[in-house]
């Protein structure tokens, strides 16, 4: 990058990258950049760390494209396998969902719409949780799609709307039932309802398994 940057402090520390926060040209700026992994052959470890910073860089453009909020784009580092997006100020959908706010079921519709315009786009998410959804004001933005990919499966799509939904229902049960009804209306008007009943048959098939793997692992 052309510039200055000024390192303000690290965001988050995860399995596979280090988010920062950074300063460039004015700019408030995330950093996500994908740190090698000593285990793996130098070359190896590289070809993985540029392929999924291109193919996570891909999906977050593609998904602007469909209407879908998420951080823009500013910067692609390919060679330091590192993104570099907007930063967004904002609170985390697990904040909202703790203080039982009154706008929790449109602001669930309105994220049942925007995972189904991703589904339509053949883009699942991966790692569609409360904590990789930021509100700001009355908007939604959908963060860290290091785990998305590119399908239409009904397999992968199912297992976005699994995830969310065990989430919820694990620190929320009181609310979760009204909050998984928006979210499936909202993206029933995207997708229409024979899509949506199928998309539901999965899930309740990925909740069975789920829950023999869990009786098996005692």
């Amino acid at each position: 990058m052309i510039g200055e940057m000024q390192v303000h402090g690290v965001i988050k520390i995860g399995a596979e990258a280090v988010l920062r926060k950074v300063s460039w040209l004015g700019l408030t700026l995330v950093e996500k950049k994908r740190l090698p992994k000593p285990y793996r052959h130098p070359e190896l470890d590289r070809e993985i760390r540029v392929s999924r910073t291109l193919k996570e860089a891909r999906i977050m453009i593609r998904a602007k494209e469909v209407g879908v909020m998420c951080p823009a784009i500013f910067h692609v580092d390919l060679e330091g396998a590192a993104i570099y997006m907007q930063f967004i100020e904002g609170n985390d959908l697990r904040v909202l969902l703790s203080e039982n706010n009154p706008q929790m079921e449109e602001i669930a519709w309105r994220l049942g719409s925007s995972i189904a315009n991703l589904h339509e786009a053949g883009i699942y998410h991966g790692d569609f949780v409360p904590s990789n959804i930021l509100v700001v004001g009355e908007q939604h933005v959908l963060i860290d799609f290091g785990l998305s990919g590119f399908s239409k499966d009904v397999e992968e799509q199912a297992v976005d709307i699994h995830l969310f939904e065990r989430s919820v229902s694990a620190s929320h049960p009181s609310i979760a039932g009204a909050v998984m009804e928006s979210l499936r209306s909202g993206y029933e008007s995207v997708v229409g309802s024979s899509r949506l009943r199928m998309l539901m048959k999965r899930v309740s098939e990925i909740r069975a398994r789920a829950r023999y793997v869990e009786r098996g692992a005692y």
